[in-house]
């Protein structure tokens, strides 16, 4: 679902706003993001598997969509997705599971590809998310506010604020906590792991792109 993809797409979008030395957590975070701004996806993967993180990010997301339908429900009768129970969105998740995922890579591709945006986004879908994704980029900005270390493993607090636009005022402020794991001498990002604090305010979003647009 359009909606779906969407919470996905903006709790991703984070993590892309923004050796000779001991590598940090902090030095993994600048090159993703220096990697994205310049669209060098060779870059990227020195520091993010985008095939595994979008995987689990994407689990984690329906864990906490199935644990809170019932409260979705009530707040957004008109959406038919919420209208059921915590079995049909964990099945309905589970069997769509492959077709979002690859949704997302093809838009990673087009992003990377630099596409040109489509007249219409059903022209190419894929193309119209990565171009609205750059949009997002250049209204918002992140920020590391601290890191805890600890031994191969790190959480890195970063706090993400739009600017005065209008996707600016969308984005708002959230704030991310992201894990980063020490692999073959090199921080990598591997997860964000407050999904359970940042999910409801990714819904509302999610909500009125899909009231506004759909």
């Amino acid at each position: 679902m359009v909606r779906f993809k969407a919470v996905i797409l903006l709790l991703i979008v984070v993590l892309f706003v923004g050796c000779g030395k001991e590598d940090t957590p902090e030095e993994a975070f600048r090159d993703i993001q220096s990697a994205v701004f310049e669209r060098n996806f060779d870059n990227l993967a020195k520091r993010l598997d985008t095939e595994v993180f979008f995987g689990r990010v994407y689990d984690d997301i329906t864990a906490e969509l199935v644990k809170n339908c019932a409260d979705y429900g009530l707040k957004y009768p008109n959406d038919p997705y919420f209208q059921h129970d915590r079995d049909f969105i964990e099945q309905y998740n589970l069997k769509h599971r492959e077709l979002h995922l690859e949704f997302l890579s093809k838009a990673t591709e087009a992003y990377f590809a630099n596409i040109a945006e489509p007249e219409k986004p059903e022209d190419n879908p894929h193309a119209y998310v990565a171009c609205e994704f750059a949009k997002i980029l250049k209204a918002s900005k992140a920020v590391i506010k601290s890191t805890v270390v600890n031994e191969n493993h790190a959480t890195m607090t970063v706090e993400m604020q739009g600017d005065s636009s209008l996707r600016g005022g969308f984005i708002g402020k959230l704030v991310f906590e992201l894990g980063f794991d020490f692999d073959g001498g090199v921080w990598k990002l591997t997860s964000i792991e407050n999904c359970s604090e940042l999910t409801p305010a990714l819904v509302d979003k999610a909500e009125v792109v899909w009231i506004t647009f759909f």
